[in-house]
């Protein structure tokens, strides 16, 4: 595949998530200013059940078929009943337990709540071997044009109920119309239907595969959504509603970039599974671009915490500032855990994938009991922790199978980290010197911060700044010849 036909699909991929990520977060601003943060708790508690139960029944085996390059429809279709049928046994789990979990934490609404995520694990499933084929083909032009509709009308949804005065019921309605949209829209946007005759047995390797993938993804969920269980009990929904809002302000950045770089790595690494060299190339440079902004993002979100949180939401979600500045620092190394996930992945090695997550999640749940002693800021602090042991776990695989591990592609970060230190020592002074409301100070300080990690990043003849204006249209531009970030 073509070095110009990867930054095409990567532009399609950036656009389809910073669209859809966009609209989502926009739709959040508004329902922020109308509901509460009780309402945003509890619905916390829903989404975790939710993604528990998508991450077992789907994502593992839909990522088989986007690591698979040549899979007949009879595979494709095993996955497509199977995920079915897992969803179905789900949904009616959590149905039966809902009356068990409004109880436990002691919110009846919670029991009506489990037949939204019941009917939203369905709708999910639906579309979910169109949406993998999809990203195995790089149509990411269509998922773009799904992504958006299926925002838009789902955001829509949410925000005329919350008007309407229907509370956590626009939530609900926001979340159970993305999915059916998003599934819908896949079914129009690809061509592929499901065989009625296909057999367990056909999609064996997919299942194999999967089965693994599924196994660590489910450990993920459990760990970065199982706060929301430990909050909610120990210190209520409302505290619960500031760390979820804290959390969900921190992702939206990170997780943007991981999402971009990440579905596009899986089908590229995979299709050079055989070309170390070539992998170590496209690992170097997918860490370097999705660093060289997310790095400087992180910062500046902690340093900045109470102006972004004041503008965005307004001051009755205040208290949640102080969380967004430790979980931004906790999310500077987000690319390198989901780009050498992937990596992993690319190369078929499932078993190393679900060992180190069991690692990693082993590692996690100790530091978020530690944290959980000291409250909720405890519990930010203890996800600092988790992220710098992770990142050495999920790092590992590429230092053996690739001779490119943690140190080296920290080296080849070190530009950044100069660029990033110097923008954070600019914020830091224009905070202290200029006393301007949090809106002009938001903006003056994301202009001139910008500006100078830009400048100190060029000057320095950083290689990911190199790399990334090789990819723009500027004829005279060459990078000059580098082993790493610095000069």
């Amino acid at each position: 595949m073509t070095k110009q036909k990867a930054a095409a699909a990567g532009l399609w991929s950036a656009l389809d998530i910073v669209l859809r990520q966009g609209v989502q977060f926009v739709v959040t601003i508004v329902l922020a200013r109308l509901l509460t943060p009780e309402d945003f708790g509890i619905i916390a508690l829903m989404g975790f059940f939710t993604a528990l139960s998508i991450a077992f029944a789907q994502s593992g085996l839909t990522m088989g078929l986007v690591q698979r390059q040549d899979t007949s429809r009879e595979e494709e279709s095993a996955v497509f009943w199977w995920n079915l049928a897992i969803a179905l046994i789900f949904s009616t789990i959590l149905v039966a337990a809902g009356p068990a979990l409004a109880a436990f934490y002691g919110h009846p609404i919670l029991a009506s709540l489990m037949w939204i995520a019941a009917a939203q694990i369905i709708l999910s499933a639906l579309g979910a071997v169109q949406t993998a084929l999809l990203t195995r083909d790089l149509r990411f032009d269509q998922l773009t044009r799904v992504g958006i509709v299926s925002s838009v009308l789902a955001g829509g949804a949410g925000i005329g109920v919350a008007v309407m005065g229907g509370g956590i019921w626009a939530l609900a309605a926001q979340s159970v119309a993305a999915s059916a949209v998003g599934s819908a829209g896949m079914w129009l946007a690809s061509p592929w239907r499901p065989s009625a005759h296909w057999h367990f047995r056909t999609g064996g390797s997919v299942f194999k595969f999967g089965t693994w993938v599924s196994l660590g993804n489910l450990l993920e969920v459990l760990y970065t959504q199982g706060s929301a269980l430990l909050i909610g009990k120990l210190y209520g929904v409302r505290d619960l509603g500031f760390y979820n809002r804290a959390a969900s302000t921190q992702w939206l950045p990170s997780a943007i970039l991981g999402q971009i770089v990440g579905r596009i790595a899986l089908p590229l690494f995979a299709a050079r599974a055989a070309e170390p060299d070539a992998l170590r190339r496209g690992l170097r440079m997918a860490i370097g671009l999705a660093m060289m902004l997310n790095l400087p993002a992180m910062v500046a979100l902690a340093i900045l915490s109470p102006e972004v949180i004041l503008v965005l939401f307004g001051a009755k979600w205040l208290p949640a500032a102080p969380i967004l500045s430790i979980l931004a620092i906790s999310g500077i190394f987000l690319p390198l855990h989901a780009i050498n996930l992937q990596m992993v992945l690319a190369q078929g090695n499932t078993r190393i994938f679900l060992r180190n997550e069991i690692a990693k999640k082993t590692i996690g749940v100790g530091c978020m009991l530690v944290g959980s002693l000291f409250g909720i800021v405890g519990l930010a602090y203890s996800q600092i922790a988790y992220s710098l042991l992770a990142v050495i776990v999920n790092t590992r695989p590429s230092h053996v199978s690739l001779g490119y591990g943690l140190t080296r592609q920290l080296r080849d970060l070190s530009g950044l980290f100069l660029a990033t230190l110097a923008m954070a020592a600019g914020l830091i002074l224009l905070k202290a010197t200029v006393d301007l409301d949090p809106l002009p100070m938001l903006a003056v300080c994301t202009a001139a911060g910008g500006l100078l990690y830009l400048l100190t990043g060029l000057a320095l003849r950083s290689a990911s700044f190199t790399d990334a204006l090789s990819l723009l249209p500027l004829p005279r531009f060459r990078p000059a010849p580098s082993g790493g970030e610095g000069t």
